[in-house]
């Protein structure tokens, strides 16, 4: 009678080690090598340009390896955004930002209007949370928990998150962005 035998990944390495073992690791390197951006990845030139200017040595947010493939699987985000925003029907960009080296570092999420003479930066500070962005889309209805009332958003948003647990949806308002606490 023949013992079972494991089947192992090639063996190359030094020391052999499972298939799926194997398969996972590559997997989880996969993800962390898609989302976890270059300085100034996705963000258009121009944009980086005005951050820089009143930001410098600021950099994309790293996200964990979690939200990263929650992401993923969204299909958006988790550090950078292409939507309209202030509803001109132009795309505008959203990154979600760090500065300075503390531990852990100032989080803001820096907004590119679009306009003709070039884009219009807002800094949004002191953010709900910080762990990843997502579109909050036109026409959701939330709960604002601040305030204890519905609300419909007239534009999209940028909703920033604390990965399965809470959240807050920023929309461009007379000429600044409000904070909307839409999930806890």
């Amino acid at each position: 009678m023949m013992a079972a035998r494991r089947v192992y990944a090639a063996d190359v390495f030094t020391r052999r080690c499972p298939i799926s073992l194997f398969l996972q690791a590559c997997t989880f390197a996969l993800v962390v090598a898609v989302w976890t951006p270059a300085e100034g990845a996705e963000v258009p030139a121009a944009c980086r340009s005005n951050i820089d200017a009143k930001l410098p040595g600021w950099r994309l947010a790293t996200t964990s390896a979690e939200v990263a493939k929650w992401a993923a699987e969204m299909k958006e985000g988790p550090t950078v955004l292409h939507v309209d925003l202030d509803g001109d029907g132009v795309r505008d960009t959203a990154a979600l930002i760090v500065t300075g080296a503390g531990d852990p570092p100032a989080h803001h999420i820096a907004v590119c209007l679009s306009r003709k003479a070039g884009p219009e930066l807002h800094v949004i500070d002191d953010l709900y949370c910080s762990d990843g962005i997502m579109i909050a889309k036109k026409g959701t209805r939330a709960h604002d928990f601040e305030n204890f009332r519905y609300v419909t958003y007239r534009t999209n948003g940028v909703h920033a998150y604390c990965f399965e647990k809470a959240g807050a949806t920023y929309l461009f308002r007379n000429g600044r962005f409000i904070r909307i606490v839409d999930s806890d």
